[in-house]
């Protein structure tokens, strides 16, 4: 049943990351909204070591360089009126990798650095929030970067959406 429910999910996702997304401001405040989360699961934890904190940070520059990779090869498209950030094989690619990227992080934060990370278990969602929260802000800032006019077309698209929506 278990691997049943973890293949749905990885299917939903690769469809997900395939699939064009409309350019809205959604996208942006998903990142701050899953940092948020993730400080708010951090102060309920009785100990957090430093381990920890390895392993988040390690997680967070990782993603997040991965993050400005798949935004440099994220293409946007224009049609019906509306800017859409278009799905690739490279963002998909670059999803899979935070698995093997958690268990590396774990392993060298074991293996050299005599830590044990404790965000492990029911709690290891931890990492993996900050880990897609550093891939999505990573590719967001690319675009940024590529497309500085970008933060007025978000509005500007938003209206366009809403109306074609409404009609």
């Amino acid at each position: 049943m278990l691997l049943l429910l973890s293949s749905l999910i990885a299917m939903i996702v690769l469809f997900s990351q395939l699939r064009e997304k409309p350019l809205t401001g959604r996208l942006y405040r998903q990142p701050i909204a899953l940092f948020l989360f993730v400080c708010i699961a951090l102060s309920f934890r009785p100990l957090i070591t430093a381990a920890d904190w390895c392993v988040l940070g390690g997680a967070l520059l990782t993603s997040f360089g991965l993050g400005l990779l798949q935004g440099r090869y994220t293409p946007l498209v224009h049609h019906d009126g509306a800017w859409y950030l278009s799905g690739s094989i490279l963002a998909v690619l670059i999803w899979l990798t935070s698995i093997p990227v958690r268990y590396a992080l774990n392993a060298i934060a074991n293996l050299f650095l005599s830590l044990n990370p404790t965000l492990t278990g029911s709690s290891a969602f931890i990492v993996y929030f900050t880990f897609i929260g550093g891939l999505l802000a990573g590719r967001y800032s690319m675009l940024f970067f590529r497309y500085p006019s970008l933060l007025k077309t978000v509005g500007g698209n938003e209206r366009k959406l809403k109306r074609m929506q409404t009609r």
